[in-house]
């Protein structure tokens, strides 16, 4: 799929440019004129800007670029793995396992408080993935293969934090706090990207993992048992507790005491927004920030209509 949209973005005149990083932008009276990358420098009158919620030297570039950027929230948590089979029983009763079903899926949400824990990016049969961008830091996120034919069931539980608890007011505040999250998991995984986990019935037991039961953790770089609640703020532990006994009364052996808890998982939104205005443009005119890493998105389909959105605003300003 990706490659044929390459194809047709180069068939239409375009060009697509690999291994090239942006490193600045070239401004003239307020208004963008260029853009300066490790390929050389373009000049351009517009630019839609659709960074990835990742590019943490790209946000910090653009502060000193002089445009507006600000905290917004972000959620964290882990990736749940449970067996698959489990999870059926529990949607499907005593049809799970007939061949005319498709692999069971779930999507959970409960308020502890005025706080939602949630489900997120649910992976039938599927693997837990690393996810990391930057050195001496840890992330996990998960997928599914086509078939969707592997033991384990995995989504993200995740409950948001928002700019009022930040460790700042300073527009990255949010950036940084996930990296300390990233770096916190690092070490409690030994330092050598290793992933920190904890079985559900020794987390909310509040007590270290020791051994491993009937869910065999699927994260390629491996898992060690601990206790997952040094990686996470405290706050997000005490509802993550009492949201996974709730969401076991939704969906039965949600809470199974042997299911896997991997952390952690940081990067499912991201925690800065740069301003835009009616006219989708940053204060720098001509910059148009889009999708999920500047703050307009949160998941695959936000992104792509916002990017519809982005695209209309730039032929409306050529008219």
């Amino acid at each position: 799929v990706i490659t044929s949209i390459r194809k047709e973005i180069e068939s239409l005149g375009g060009e697509v440019h690999f291994n090239t990083a942006l490193t600045g932008l070239e401004q003239k009276n307020g208004h963008i004129t260029g853009i300066f990358t490790t390929d050389g420098s373009f000049a351009c009158e517009a630019l839609v800007f659709a960074v990835g919620h990742s590019a943490r030297d790209t946000f910090a570039m653009l502060m000193d670029s002089g445009l507006v950027l600000e905290c917004k929230p972000f959620s964290v948590g882990f990736r749940a793995e449970h067996l698959q089979s489990e999870i059926e029983k529990s949607l499907y009763h005593e049809a799970a396992g007939h061949p005319a079903l498709p692999r069971g899926e779930y999507q959970l949400s409960q308020h502890v408080g005025e706080r939602c824990v949630y489900t997120f990016c649910m992976c039938p049969g599927g693997t837990v993935v690393c996810a990391a961008s930057e050195q001496g830091g840890v992330v996990v996120n998960g997928m599914s293969e086509w078939a969707r034919d592997g033991e384990n069931a995995n989504s993200a539980i995740l409950v948001g934090i928002e700019p009022a608890y930040f460790s700042s007011d300073h527009p990255l505040a949010g950036m940084h706090d996930q990296r300390k999250i990233e770096q916190a998991a690092f070490r409690l995984g030994g330092g050598d990207y290793t992933a920190p986990a904890q079985l559900v019935g020794d987390f909310l037991a509040d007590r270290p993992s020791h051994e491993l039961g009937a869910v065999r953790p699927t994260c390629p770089t491996g898992v060690l048992l601990g206790d997952i609640a040094q990686v996470l703020p405290a706050r997000v532990i005490e509802v993550m507790r009492a949201a996974l006994v709730q969401m076991d009364q939704k969906l039965k052996g949600f809470a199974l005491p042997d299911a896997v808890l991997t952390a952690p998982e940081t990067r499912s939104s991201s925690p800065v927004r740069i301003l835009r205005d009616e006219f989708l443009q940053s204060n720098l005119r001509g910059l148009y920030p889009c999708g999920e890493g500047a703050g307009y998105a949160g998941g695959i389909v936000s992104a792509a209509v916002d990017g519809i959105r982005c695209a209309e605003m730039v032929l409306r300003d050529e008219q």
